[in-house]
């Protein structure tokens, strides 16, 4: 069986990890985290299943010169499918991922999975700006001292109370949060992604439009979800990416699944269903803002049951 892999958390795939807290003496961080759900071609996770993995950092194009490449070998699925990886923490296969110059083209990531004996090629996609903090992270590094200016004049004193010489700014890339020592903080970018399956096909009229609702919810970053309701409500402006499987279970033909936006049609991830027919991931994207909604509808036609499958998204940008 050809077995795939599908890109579905990549608003928490490719950001940076490790390295120190940034401050005036911070350090770049060392690696970019990677996150990725294995699929056979039915849509079906890969489960606690053994596979290598490489990443290829190609320069000016998908097809350009390697600047670096290295491979992990020991690798095994979650029980969901999933993997996590931090790219620059592998077994460098050639160059060295310090001495990347993100400054200089674009840079683009090839990843390739080997299943049983071959690795596959799994597709090339560019850098987006997030990785080019491993550039901007050298504005950290203090540079010479310049020349003294001329001493100003003195000020008036202040409140003690409202003294902050002592605090200073933390960033943690995990969670992207920039931080005071008194307390306070700021998340610097919001992370959104969710997954639920449907196990159960509901009784459901015929020539009736359905919203899916889910049993399973598996997954739940950021907010916004509702497997009750089969409802997505977007937390935050960007562009989201949402992944659909669909099983016709139950007699009866002409089904459809339909993506709605806002309660409206948007569209169509398959027409005329017949019985027992299986429909494997299906992508759309698309940018929304604040306060939209996202559902997966049905159209039963013939059928008297809803069906089952899968509603996963994650935001983007």
């Amino acid at each position: 069986m050809q077995r795939v892999i599908s890109i579905v958390l990549m608003v928490t795939g490719l950001f940076l990890a490790g390295g120190e807290a940034a401050s005036g003496q911070g350090t770049v961080p060392g690696g970019i985290n990677y996150q990725a759900v294995a699929r056979d071609n039915y849509g079906k996770e890969i489960v606690n299943t053994p596979i290598e993995v490489q990443f290829t950092i190609r320069s000016g194009s998908p097809t350009g010169t390697v600047v670096y490449q290295e491979v992990f070998t020991d690798v095994t699925t979650s029980r969901y499918g999933v993997f996590s990886l931090v790219i620059g923490k592998g077994d460098p296969v050639s160059g060295t991922f310090a001495d990347i110059n993100w400054s200089s083209f674009n840079h683009y990531l090839q990843v390739s999975v080997k299943f049983e004996n071959n690795f596959m090629d799994m597709g090339t996609m560019q850098f987006m700006a997030v990785p080019y903090a491993l550039y901007a992270g050298k504005s950290l590094e203090p540079g010479p001292a310049g020349p003294a200016g001329p001493k100003g004049d003195k000020g008036d004193p202040g409140d003690p109370s409202l003294d902050t010489d002592d605090q200073k700014l933390a960033y943690n890339a995990s969670d992207k949060i920039l931080s005071l020592t008194d307390g306070g903080s700021v998340r610097l970018d919001t992370i959104v992604a969710f997954r639920a399956r449907n196990l159960i096909s509901d009784i459901a009229p015929q020539i009736s439009d359905i919203t899916m609702t889910y049993d399973q919810p598996d997954l739940s970053v950021g907010g916004g979800f509702n497997a009750g309701t089969g409802v997505f409500t977007v937390p935050a402006d960007g562009i989201y990416t949402f992944n659909v499987a669909y099983t016709a279970d139950g007699a009866g033909s002409g089904r459809e699944v339909t993506i709605y936006v806002n309660s409206a049609p948007y569209e169509k991830i398959a027409v005329d269903i017949s019985t027992g027919a299986i429909i494997t991931v299906r992508s759309v994207t698309l940018r929304l803002s604040r306060g939209n909604t996202v559902s997966v509808v049905v159209y039963t036609g013939t059928a008297t049951q809803t069906g089952t499958g899968s509603f996963a998204g994650y935001k983007v940008n």
